[in-house]
């Protein structure tokens, strides 16, 4: 699932709060990040968000930082394909319970 920053509508919140307009460069310097890698953030093109660019755009905007992220699923999951994703996490989970309890009964024994 493709996770971008997506800043639009918050701005445009911030920007009917206060009834002025906030450009993207006053973005970026109120928030003390470079032009740049606000656009970066905007195109998706980050690899790794800094969450600390994130929290400073929040701080401006008055949002928080779930309000600009943004993770879009790839494709529409059916209940069949979520049924059996569930029930691969169950048999893991009761696998390492098993597993668990044995080294623990072992740990015991000796």
């Amino acid at each position: 699932m493709p996770t971008y920053i997506n800043i639009d509508k918050a701005l445009f919140q911030w920007q009917a709060r206060h009834g002025k307009r906030l450009t993207n460069e006053e973005l970026a310097e109120q928030a003390g990040i470079s032009i740049a890698a606000l656009y970066r953030m905007k195109s998706g093109d980050m690899l790794q968000p800094d969450l600390r660019k994130i929290n400073e755009l929040c701080k401006v905007l008055e949002c928080e930082p779930g309000d600009i992220i943004v993770r879009e699923p790839t494709r529409p999951i059916d209940e069949g394909t979520r049924l059996e994703v569930e029930r691969i996490e169950i048999l893991r989970e009761l696998d390492d319970n098993f597993k668990r309890k044995q080294r623990s009964d072992k740990a015991a024994s000796t």
